[in-house]
This record gives structure tokens, C-alpha cells and sequence, in this order.
């Protein structure tokens, strides 16, 4: 994190400070009773940190992403799952002021309305069942199927990881509607999480992030208007999917690199003053400790320069060509991969302790193996990288044989 900041980037880290400080005491009771930090998100609505990405003119903080993500590494140094849970309440405002910079003003009204009303926003868009990166997540195809009936559509279908399941106040999904004229139409929808044949599967279960509480959500016969649906091309990396990418490509990294700064913070405090008989000196004397101190600390400033480099290019003029979002989900993929080795190089420095579930580390540690399974991670970012430094489209085939 650096150590200057300008007034507008230390008003959001201070406001972070504050809340991650505040949620850090009950980051534990939560993980252990698999539950939804609803006084947390109460918090968060009050202060208007959850409207930080909206424009001022529209109500909200008029946040940069480089502030965003400031102040998200600030907030996941305290409670990586509630940090986690409000950057996914952040997605959708960012892709609609995406639409907006780009000239359709239509999602101006939902964005002043979910800033003047502190609303919280979440979706169920993933489909396990269609290929991350062909089928972007479940926005660009989906198994969710929509039908034509009076006045708009019938949605069938089941979608995973909506994280903000209990406390959500706008659902958002996607369904595949076949046009007969047009073929396969993809739809994106905004509804109230009450609405007739929508049911929250409560299967969140998991061996990290667990207060993110992002259940699986089924549909059946959820009536969707026609004026309450966006339609595009399923497939196609189109202005909802670039934004979508940007969005995960621009600032997951700072969550997972603040959980990886609270564990090299918690390791040097455990073993800074702690001495070993028969030696005299603390175990900050180890060289070993030494060593794992540096590589700590050599990784973490090396991912948050990718990081911030990332987060003020997105921002630019040229934020959505290939070439930058490219260099987003590597920096991604490089802050995930940094954020695990930092977490094992702080269990190595405690040692046995580290496992001790009163003690934050092994919270850490579950919590950042999620970080390399939000998309795009793993081969398939490796696969879009490659194809990238080979000039071969992102989409060619075969992809493997």
C-alpha cells in the first residue's frame, strides 16, 4: 500500500480503516457460524461506502477504481469475506456507468436509486454447467432458459454464487432466450429478490469466505417484463462482458492482497518477540524468519504496483481494448497466486500455532484459496494471456485437442 495518498484516496482508506477495524471483531463468530455480517453491511450502507463506484452527480462517492481498491485492500485487511461481499455488490454499478461513459444514459435512474436508497445489489450470473470462459460466467450463455409470454418472459433455470443472499435488495440474472427469428438472445435482468418463483437455495457451505453467504438461486416461471430485460448476443464479448472482466481483472487483486497483508502483519507480530530456550534472542532474530519476512514483503509491493497499475488504466480512455484487459486478468491472476504464497510463507513463520482456529491465520489461509476461482483465473486466464502473446483471438479453436 503506498504511503502517500491524496485527500480523496485517504478519505476512502480511513473509512475503511474504521469499518475493517470494527469488523475484524467479529470476522471469526461469522466464519465459524457460516453467517451473514448483516450489522456489517448496515454499516457499510450508512456511510456510503456501498455507493463509493457511483458518480457524485448520480448521489454516490465518485470513487475512482484506484480509490476502490485503496480502500477494499483496506477494508479486507479487517474482514476479507465482507470486503469480498461488497465488491460484488459494486459490479453492477460499475458495468452501468460503463454504459453510461459509453453514451446509453438508460441505467442512470437505477444508479441514483440504489445511491439516494443505499441499496445493496446481487446476482446470481454464474452457471457451473457452461464453460467459464466461452460462456463468461453465465452472462454471455447460460442453461437458464426464458420463454415469450404477454408481456415478457418466463425464466427457468438455476444459477450459483449470489454472494449478499440474505441481505440483498435488487437480484440480478441472465437467461438464453431462442428468438425464432433471431436464434439464441441473451437476456440480463434486475428484479426484486421477492419475486414469485424465486428461491434462494441456502447451500452456501464452504471452507473459506463463508459470511459471503453466495448461495445458489432456482427460478421457476420467474416473470421477467419485457421493459425489465437488456438484450444482447450470448457468447460474444460485448460492453456488458468487457465491463464485467474489468470489473474482476480490476479489483479482486486488492481484497486478497489485504488478507495476505494481515497474515505478514499477525506472523510478525506472533514471532517478533517470541524466544525459543535455550536462546536469548526473539525469533525475529532467525534468519529464516528474516527471509520470509523479505519475501513477504518483496511480494506484496511487487502485486500491489500490478495492481494500482491496473486500476489507472482500466480508468483511461483505453480501459476496454484487448490489450488492457489482457494485463488485467494477469494482474489478477499474479496478485491470487501472491496473495497463497504470502499466506504460506506466514504459516511457515508461526508454525504449528498457525492452525489454531482461535487465532486469525487459519482463517487467512482458507479464505484466499478462493481468490484464484473467481473468473477469470487459473488456465483459463492463462489461456487468454497466451493466445494474447501469440496475436491469436481470444475465442479461436480448437482450444484443446
Amino acid at each position: 500500500m503506498p504511503d502517500l495518498l491524496t485527500e480523496s484516496q485517504q478519505k476512502w482508506y480511513d473509512l475503511a480503516a474504521m469499518h475493517g477495524d470494527d469488523f475484524a471483531q467479529r470476522a471469526a463468530q461469522h466464519d465459524e457460524e457460516n453467517s451473514y455480517p448483516f450489522e456489517n453491511m448496515a454499516a457499510l450502507r450508512e456511510s456510503g461506502y456501498t455507493s463509493m463506484p457511483i458518480p457524485a452527480d448520480m448521489g454516490g462517492g465518485g470513487a475512482s477504481l484506484l480509490e476502490v481498491c485503496i480502500a477494499q485492500n483496506r477494508l479486507a485487511q479487517g474482514d476479507g469475506a465482507t470486503a469480498l461481499a461488497v465488491n460484488m455488490h459494486f459490479g453492477l454499478p460499475y458495468i452501468m456507468c460503463d454504459l453510461i461513459k459509453a453514451g446509453d444514459d438508460h441505467p442512470r435512474p437505477l444508479l441514483e436509486k440504489i445511491a439516494a436508497e443505499k441499496l445493496m445489489v446481487f446476482g446470481a450470473v454464474t452457471d457451473p454447467q457452461v464453460d467459464s470462459l466461452k460462456g463468461i460466467t453465465g452472462l454471455g450463455y447460460t442453461t437458464v432458459k426464458a420463454t415469450k409470454t404477454d408481456g415478457g418472459f418466463l425464466i427457468n433455470g438455476r444459477k450459483g454464487f449470489a454472494t449478499n443472499s440474505p441481505g440483498g435488495d435488487l437480484f440480478g440474472s441472465t437467461a438464453i432466450y431462442n428468438d425464432p427469428d433471431e436464434g439464441d438472445v441473451g437476456l440480463i435482468f434486475i428484479i426484486p429478490p421477492d419475486t414469485e418463483g424465486l428461491t434462494c437455495l441456502n447451500d452456501w457451505n464452504t471452507m473459506g469466505m463463508r459470511a459471503s453467504q453466495s448461495h445458489s438461486w432456482e427460478l421457476k416461471d420467474v416473470f421477467v417484463s419485457d421493459e425489465g430485460v437488456i438484450k444482447h448476443k450470448p457468447w460474444v464479448w460485448d460492453e456488458f462482458a468487457r465491463g464485467l472482466w474489468a470489473w474482476h481483472g480490476g479489483s479482486f487483486g486488492s481484497i486478497y492482497l489485504g488478507i495476505a497483508k494481515a497474515a505478514r502483519d499477525f506472523a510478525i507480530e506472533q514471532t517478533k518477540g517470541r524466544s525459543r530456550i535455550p536462546f536469548k534472542f526473539p525469533e525475529s532474530y532467525y534468519p529464516g524468519h528474516q527471509f520470509l519476512a523479505a519475501e513477504m514483503d518483496i511480494t506484496l509491493n511487487a502485486a500491489w504496483a500490478f495492481q494500482k497499475d491496473i486500476a489507472i488504466r482500466l480508468d483511461g480512455e483505453d480501459g476496454r481494448d484487448h490489450g488492457t484487459l489482457m494485463d488485467a486478468v494477469g494482474m489478477q491472476y499474479f496478485c491470487m497466486k501472491a496473495a497463497q504464497d504470502v499466506l504460506n510463507k506466514a504459516m511457515d513463520m508461526v508454525g504449528g500455532a498457525s492452525l489454531a482456529k482461535g487465532r486469525p491465520l487459519e482463517r487467512y489461509y482458507r479464505d484466499v484459496r478462493a481468490g484464484s476461482m473467481h473468473p477469470l483465473g487459473g488456465f483459463d486466464a492463462l489461456e487468454l494471456i497466451g493466445k494474447h502473446a501469440f496475436s491469436l483471438p481470444h475465442d479461436v479453436e480448437p482450444r484443446f485437442i
